[in-house]
């Protein structure tokens, strides 16, 4: 068996695989999409006690990780620093994925019953099964709309870590999910004039998970879960088996319903009256803004709104938190 792809799910299923002497080869560098594609000082949306490798019958969880090297923890009142949950699974395959062979995999194809995978480095070899533990790092969605402007004043939210570049210049950002929310907090907060933009009227916010600071009224009919505060999370994370036997159309309607876009608890403050916002507006047309010097090349953006108004917008540079299509 191979597995591609060293993020938490490869290396929680290398884990399993390993204890139960099941035989396989994992590549790819531990933790690669989380220590390139995320904001440096970003903090996840997930608690610290939802934030948990799975390795099998001998447990090293979140909260090990930290007392063991003097990290602050707290299960919920807490928020999980991305640099850490990096540091803990990169340990996390340490201790439990000693086999981690960290080069990537450059083709496969079906050979009888079986793959052949070969390697960067030239090898290759059968593997009956394979996994892709890939995560969406591959599949970033860039709108049509802006693909014929120029790539270098374009760009997905996954290719920013840092936004000390951007100081002093306009940035529009795109969308109000984590990445945008991430990344227009990011931008503001490196001196960059950012202007956030969406379709829709609203942004929402996750709320803290600290059960301490809800009522009791509140925490029965939101309790606390893995996935967030709601009934709905507690029954997909307590009894999944309900949810699977739901009949197909309905299952889709809920999880399309369940889990949008939204930024985590500690996001509302670095976000909220921190930069202009305009909600409810959809591109209609992107046009280059020619130049001598291309640093001063613009684009000018124009939007409509569910009224049929339309409005202009110039900027510098356009960071589209548009999400993933997985395409296998």
């Amino acid at each position: 068996l191979a597995i591609i792809g060293a993020g938490p799910y490869g290396l929680s299923l290398a884990a399993h695989l390993r204890e139960a002497a099941v035989p396989f080869r994992i590549f790819w560098h531990p933790m690669q999409s989380w220590a390139t594609q995320m904001p440096a000082d970003m903090l996840l949306k997930s608690d610290g006690f939802a934030s948990n490798l799975s390795s099998g019958s001998i447990p090293f969880t979140l909260e090990d990780f930290c007392k063991s090297t003097g990290r602050t923890y707290h299960p919920t009142s807490i928020p999980v620093k991305v640099d850490d949950f990096i540091a803990y699974g990169r340990e996390f395959a340490r201790r439990f994925v000693p086999n981690l062979e960290e080069q990537n995999v450059a083709k496969i194809e079906r050979e009888g019953n079986a793959f052949r995978l070969t390697l960067s480095d030239g090898e290759n070899f059968l593997a009956r099964h394979v996994i892709a533990a890939t995560g969406v790092s591959l599949f970033q969605y860039m709108p049509p709309d802006l693909a014929h402007l120029p790539k270098e004043m374009v760009t997905h939210t996954a290719a920013h870590r840092l936004f000390d570049k951007f100081a002093g210049t306009d940035v529009t950002v795109l969308g109000r999910g984590a990445s945008s929310l991430n990344a227009a907090a990011g931008l503001h907060e490196a001196d960059a004039r950012v202007t956030l933009i969406t379709r829709k009227f609203n942004i929402h916010f996750h709320e803290a998970g600290d059960p301490e600071k809800r009522s009791w009224l509140d925490r029965m009919l939101h309790p606390s879960t893995p996935l967030g505060n709601s009934m709905r999370s507690w029954i997909s994370s307590s009894m999944p088996g309900v949810m699977r036997a739901l009949p197909g159309p309905l299952r889709d309607l809920v999880i399309y319903k369940h889990l949008g876009p939204a930024g985590g608890s500690t996001l509302r403050e670095r976000v909220e009256g921190k930069f202009p916002a305009l909600l409810g507006w959809t591109i209609s047309s992107a046009e280059l803004i020619e130049a001598m010097n291309p640093a001063d090349r613009r684009i000018k953006l124009t939007f409509t709104n569910a009224d049929g108004d339309s409005r202009e917008h110039i900027t510098s540079h356009i960071i589209a938190g548009t999400g993933v299509r997985v395409d296998l």
